[in-house]
């Protein structure tokens, strides 16, 4: 049984493309019927649109295979009246879901990812994190890869507010227990432990899914362009079970059952 990252591992960072090996993977598991769900923190189209963005690209990926934030936003996020951060499309999803901007008196703080952030930008979410205690991040992503360089990720913003304020947050998307756990009884599975999870976030995907008892499988096509920086800040019973240069890799392991 798989959970499947996007970003940097099914599709690049930069040209949006399938990465080598990646439709070949999901096609070997549908002819397999082996089990699997694709694990997005896709924050920029509603769902439905990201899965079909997803199939246009080749990827023959059923509703019952997929998975992203949206999906339990609304059992996190239960105020209407948000102050949303993130890319242009971001508060436009939100406002498609029935939820009311407000950033004057916002009852929720919610952030997503976003290139151009500006230290203005982080001073606007700091005064809206001051004036309420429900601090949402929609995932917890380390780094942000974005045409071929790194940013903070969500993660590390979050991490930045919490300490600016003194408050905690929550986590819709990965790598939270409640995603995780969404996307397990996808899987009909009862323990993380029969689950092998592949992404190209060490940090903010693949460590979470470790302490849950996952095996992990780094890939080096996306945030991570090589192992020794990640490695070496890891205990032994952190570091992922397999490291691969692409999901070509990851098939070719899968196909000789060393996976």
């Amino acid at each position: 049984m798989f959970f499947i990252d996007v970003q940097g591992t099914l599709i690049d960072d930069i040209n949006k493309k399938p990465i080598a090996g990646s439709i070949e993977f999901i096609n070997y598991l549908n002819e397999n019927n082996i089990p699997y769900v694709v694990i997005t923190n896709n924050t920029k189209k509603l769902s439905k649109e990201f899965l079909q963005f997803l199939k246009d690209l080749g990827f023959n990926i059923k509703e019952k295979n997929y998975i992203d934030p949206f999906v339990i936003l609304k059992d996190v996020a239960k105020k209407r009246k948000v102050a949303a951060f993130g890319q242009d499309s971001f508060p436009k999803v939100l406002t498609q879901m029935e939820y009311e901007l407000e950033y004057d008196n916002p009852e929720t703080l919610i952030v997503s990812i976003k290139k151009e952030y500006t230290n203005e930008d982080y001073s606007k979410m700091i005064e809206c994190a001051l004036k309420t205690d429900d601090l949402i991040g929609m995932h917890e992503t380390s780094i942000y890869s974005k045409d071929g360089s790194r940013y903070p990720g969500v993660g590390a913003i979050m991490s930045m507010i919490k300490f600016a304020v003194n408050k905690d947050y929550k986590v819709v998307g990965k790598p939270s227990f409640n995603f995780y756990n969404e996307a397990r009884k996808l899987l009909n599975c009862d323990n993380f432990d029969k689950i092998t999870i592949i992404s190209d976030d060490m940090m903010g995907d693949l460590l979470g899914a470790k302490k849950l008892g996952m095996k992990a499988v780094l890939v080096l096509s996306g945030k991570i362009k090589d192992a020794n920086e990640v490695l070496p800040t890891l205990k032994q019973e952190e570091k992922p079970d397999n490291i691969c240069k692409d999901m070509s890799e990851v098939l070719a392991l899968l196909k000789g059952r060393n996976l």
